[in-house]
């Protein structure tokens, strides 16, 4: 059967309108099922199964895989149906007395619609939220590479190294255990067709949290803590981060990797073509005008990476708010600290990231004003190696940075784990 959508799926790509009919009448009986189990009217579900042909007719150019066709309208059929719902939780905030012809083409309420939208999303991303956060990491990993990256078990297997079977025990474990739990997948999201639902959101807008540990080369901690980051169609910038630190003097590591990357809240934005330039306030009020210089080949400790996107950020005039005589003060977990801030200051000067495609971060050199560099270089890593980006971080993915730390005089092992991407 899925060999039949495969073909009749290429076909109608070629503008055979026969094939997708085929499709249709194949398939409509599932599509209808689907609707009314979710809507709960037989008449209703009609409608929303010809939309949903109509749409997937539109977009079956966008289908990447040919093979999970009956999934990918099954994800439009919810789509279309959440659509009803918020349409019709529209229908009666509005003023009954408002003409509905007139409400659609009313601006005010396109707004409201798009409003509800967004809400509706964020309402559905957080139930996800609660959903994951009751599984097992592992289970959590292939659930979301699976729903969100749309990876197949065998390339989840190959990603984290185990075998295809262990990936489908898993897929398995967590859909019982979440079916248990869970009265909205109880009753009528088969196949979990939820995750697919937010799929498409995700598309546009990606919430990611890195787990962080810095040690010496002994092994002997420095510090650990976490970041989270924010990927929409303009930008990926940095939203948060929360570190501890072991010993006297924590400003020292700041030039650390993921802090020293963190100097600017905006890491890249969309496209990324080589010569756009843009201006961002930095830390401490710094000033970065950042541009994105070409491509470079890479040599690093893990392997040569070919045509690396070249980021280059200048940051000047960096003053923080507790600045006073040409000293200040950083306080961190409990503790305050006084600075030399023109000595110490390690904003200021000229940063450059190397970013390898579909890998993220293979280089960091950090030109400090103050005559000291920090340069950082990839040591080890794991993704997928299925997203063609400049920083994809899929859930999962590690990467390990060896750097000789210009403070401590020494060699410092950085390592990154990427918790949450969806």
């Amino acid at each position: 059967m899925r060999n039949d959508d495969v073909a009749l799926v290429h076909r109608a790509l070629a503008d055979d309108e026969s094939a997708f009919a085929m499709l249709v009448e194949k398939h409509q009986k599932q599509v209808h099922a689907l609707a009314w189990r979710i809507i709960g009217d037989f008449h209703i579900a009609q409608d929303i199964t010809q939309e949903t042909f109509l749409k997937a007719h539109q977009k079956l150019v966008t289908l990447k895989d040919p093979h999970r066709f009956s999934g990918w309208l099954n994800a439009i059929t919810t789509r279309c149906c959440l659509a009803w719902f918020r349409e019709k939780r529209l229908n009666v905030q509005l003023s009954e007395n408002v003409d509905i012809a007139t409400r659609h083409n009313d601006p005010y309420s396109q707004y409201l619609v798009g409003e509800q939208t967004k809400a509706a999303t964020q309402e559905l991303r957080e139930i996800v939220k609660k959903w994951l956060a009751k599984l097992q990491e592992s289970e959590r990993t292939v659930i979301t590479l699976h729903y969100f990256d749309g990876m197949s078990c065998e390339e989840i297997a190959v990603f984290l190294g185990v075998s295809t079977n262990t990936v489908k025990s898993q897929l398995s474990r967590a859909r019982q255990r979440l079916k248990k739990q869970e009265l909205l997948v109880r009753s009528g999201l088969d196949d979990f067709q939820i995750f697919a639902t937010l799929n498409e959101a995700t598309k546009t807008e990606r919430n990611i949290r890195i787990n962080v540990s810095v040690t010496k080369e002994n092994g002997e901690e420095i510090g650990k803590g976490t970041g989270g980051l924010k990927r929409t169609d303009a930008q990926l910038g940095l939203t948060d981060y929360n570190f501890g630190w072991v010993g006297n003097n924590p400003f020292e590591y700041l030039v650390t990797t993921f802090l020293g990357t963190s100097m600017t809240p905006f890491l890249l934005k969309y496209p990324t073509v080589v010569g756009k330039t843009w201006i961002q306030e930095g830390l401490w009020h710094s000033q970065a005008e950042t541009t994105l210089d070409g491509h470079e080949h890479i040599q690093a400790s893990a392997e040569v990476f070919p045509m690396c996107l070249k980021h280059k950020s200048v940051l000047s005039d960096a003053v923080p708010d507790s600045q006073k005589n040409g000293h200040t003060h950083m306080t961190v977990d409990g503790k305050r600290y006084a600075l030399d801030f023109k000595r110490d200051n390690p904003v200021n000067g000229t940063r450059y990231l190397w970013f390898a495609n579909g890998i993220g971060l293979v280089k960091m050199r950090y030109e400090h004003a103050n005559g000291l560099t920090t340069e950082a270089e990839l040591f080890e890593y794991r993704v997928p190696g299925k997203i063609e980006e400049s920083l994809p971080l899929q859930i999962g993915s590690t990467y390990t940075y060896k750097y000789h730390h210009v403070y401590l005089g020494e060699r410092v092992i950085e390592k990154w784990r990427v918790t949450e991407n969806f």
